[in-house]
This record gives C-alpha cells, structure tokens and sequence, in this order.
C-alpha cells in the first residue's frame, strides 16, 4: 500500500523546511562582503550559480528580492517557502514558460524591484550562464551583480545536476558580491554570447575571491 502523506503536511511542509533553513543559517559563522552594493543600489539584479541557493537564500531575504521559480509542481512549494523568507515570487523558467518569466521579471525591475536569478538554469550545464539575465539588464539598464559562495563545510547532493549544498552546523561561510557589470543595450547575438561569458567570468572571480577571504579566515 502506498503511502499518502496527509494534505495537512503537504500544505505546511515548505514552511517548515523554510525554517529550517533559516535555523541552520543561524549556527553558521557568515561574512559577507560587498553586500553594501546592493544596499546603496535603487534597484539591480544579482547573479549566482545554481547549487549555491540553498547557502545564499537566508541571507538576503530581508532584502524583499524578486526570484523567478518554476510552473513545475514542485515550483509552488518552492514559491511558499521563499515567500516565507522574504522574497517576491515571479513563475516562469528559461524553459518551459520562459518568456513570460522573463517579461515578469523585466516588469519587476522597470516598477523598481530587484532581481536575483540562478543564471545556468533550470537543467544545466553548471557554470554555462544562459541569455535571460544578459537579456534582462540590456532591457533595464540595471547593473548586474556576480555573487559567489565559499563553505568550510557542507553537505553537497551529489546525484543532483546542480551538486547543490548546505552549509553543515557551526561551519565558516563567505559570501562576496562582487563588483557590477554594465551590460550595453545591444541586441546582437555575438555580442550577447560575449555577455554570457562576462558573467561567467565574474562570477567565477566571485566564488575565487569567496575562497581566498575564507582560507584567510581559517
């Protein structure tokens, strides 16, 4: 016989997983650099790879940030938990329903909202960032901030496409946002696979410098 869990659960799960993770958050020793940027910003986007969302969600919610979540089923938990910790919630993918999903976040940016996007998503390659967040800041002119994660230790979902991580109990944690890029309002697709590589290239400094502040930390 199957198990079917009661819709009491179901309905409530994402919250509790939502405080969970505010939870461990809490036992993690965190420092944050640059993140001043964002604060002295009108209104932005920020990049960060996937994987790296489960160490960098309960630290930014305060902000009141707009993310672009999946129509999937497993999107609408997903909209309950972030909503839980702070975030505005568009629907949408660079896949399935990615042009809304991009025009609802382009719509956000221009009513002066800010923006975080998992920019090599929704299936991957890692670290290969993919036009929509170039697209969005050439649209709005936003400056476009890398975001990089280094752990001392975590636990990593290794079956997973994205090797996603927590950060484990009482471990150091850095987190760098690093300096923006102006994206010009071009609309050339050489130049917007150049863009695509810029981001790249930032965030891969980002996530090194993230490093380096953690090493010298130890």
């Amino acid at each position: 016989m199957a198990f079917a869990p009661h819709p009491w659960l179901n309905d409530r799960w994402p919250l509790w997983a939502a405080k969970v993770l505010r939870f461990l958050s809490k036992l993690i020793r965190t420092k944050t650099f640059g993140l001043e940027q964002f604060e002295n910003t009108p209104n932005f986007a920020a990049a960060h790879w996937h994987g790296d969302e489960l160490a960098l969600t309960p630290r930014f919610g305060h902000l009141a940030l707009t993310i672009l979540v999946s129509h999937s089923k497993d999107g609408e938990s997903m909209t309950r938990a972030a909503q839980y910790l702070g975030y505005q919630v568009k629907r949408g993918s660079s896949s399935r329903g990615g042009a809304a999903g991009l025009i609802a976040l382009i719509k956000a940016v221009r009513d002066g909202r800010s923006v975080v996007l998992a920019v090599d998503g929704p299936r991957g390659p890692r670290g290969v960032c993919k036009p929509g967040i170039v697209r969005l800041a050439q649209k709005t002119g936003v400056p476009l901030f890398p975001v990089g994660v280094a752990s001392s230790k975590k636990w990593t979902f290794e079956k997973a496409w994205n090797k996603a991580f927590i950060p484990l109990p009482f471990s150091r944690l850095v987190v760098l946002v690093g300096k923006p890029l102006t994206i010009p309002a071009s609309s050339s697709e050489k130049e917007l696979e150049q863009n695509c590589r810029a981001v790249e290239e930032a965030l891969r400094q980002a996530h090194d410098e993230a490093q380096q502040k953690l090493e010298a930390w130890a």
